[in-house]
């Protein structure tokens, strides 16, 4: 595995390197895709910055806090931003609240910059996922496949590249599919994706947590797929054509009248 990745004299650890790969390019691609969605890439931008600034924060906050115990003995600790010096529900309500008030300050559609930030969230997780690979954050199952890899002299199943793959495929699928007159569609599309990801993905992985038969980021993905599979049956539904009931003989059309023409 490669924790640190060399560049020249200078060694970078290689979770925040790709955490800020995945950031930049996440948004990247989340603006590029606004704009058939009619907004501004400016826009898009600042909506993700403001939220994944205002999430680190609090976030980072909130841990210190709760643990004010060890940071008062060390305070220069308060500045070591590990992975684990992070409150992560706090962080994401802080993301939420921050982006929605700037949606609202800028009167800006909530649907269509979701969905635009869905794509950015796929293109993001892939990279995330090529993190977790090459730093051994998540683990495979043993294998003897001609594509496993090995890790510590045993070869496993590539999980994390499994789960990159999935999100790439998900995110030219969604790309491809998507209807600028239909944001609702998109968001469902990539949720659908994501969700069978983890779902599938997973399954290869060594389980970190598990509730009942499947792993904990399994069942996420099994209600994130559920949930946007239902979501989308229900916006195919309201855009079918309703059947059009033949009146009865006699009958005559609202608002016309013997000899008046129906062309304006």
């Amino acid at each position: 595995m490669y924790p640190a990745l060399p560049f020249g004299p200078v060694t970078l650890p290689t979770g925040p390197i790709f955490a800020m790969l995945a950031f930049f390019f996440g948004l990247e691609s989340a603006g590029r895709f606004g704009r058939r969605f009619g907004l501004r890439t400016d826009d898009v931008w600042n909506v993700g910055l403001l939220a994944i600034l205002a999430g680190l924060i609090v976030a980072r906050l909130w841990n210190v806090f709760q643990f004010w115990y060890v940071y008062s003995a060390e305070p220069l600790l308060i500045f070591s931003l590990r992975p684990g010096g992070f409150a992560f529900w706090p962080g994401i309500i802080a993301a939420l609240i921050a982006g929605y008030a700037y949606l609202l300050r800028r009167a800006l559609e909530p649907l269509r910059v979701a969905a635009a930030l869905s794509v950015g969230l796929l293109t993001a997780g892939s990279i995330l996922a090529v993190s977790d690979y090459l730093t051994g954050a998540v683990i495979g199952l043993p294998s003897d496949l001609p594509w496993a890899r090995p890790y510590f002299g045993e070869m496993q199943h590539p999980a994390a590249l499994y789960r990159a793959l999935g999100f790439v495929l998900g995110l030219i699928v969604v790309w491809l599919a998507a209807d600028p007159q239909r944001p609702g569609r998109t968001l469902g599309h990539a949720g659908l994706a994501a969700g069978l990801v983890w779902m599938v993905a997973d399954a290869f992985a060594v389980p970190a947590a598990m509730v009942g038969p499947l792993r904990a980021s399994q069942l996420i993905g099994l209600a994130l797929a559920l949930i946007s599979a239902g979501a989308l049956a229900l916006q195919a539904r309201g855009r079918s054509p309703q059947p059009v009931q033949a009146g009865e003989p006699g009958d005559s059309v609202q608002g016309s009248s013997p000899g008046s023409s129906s062309l304006r």
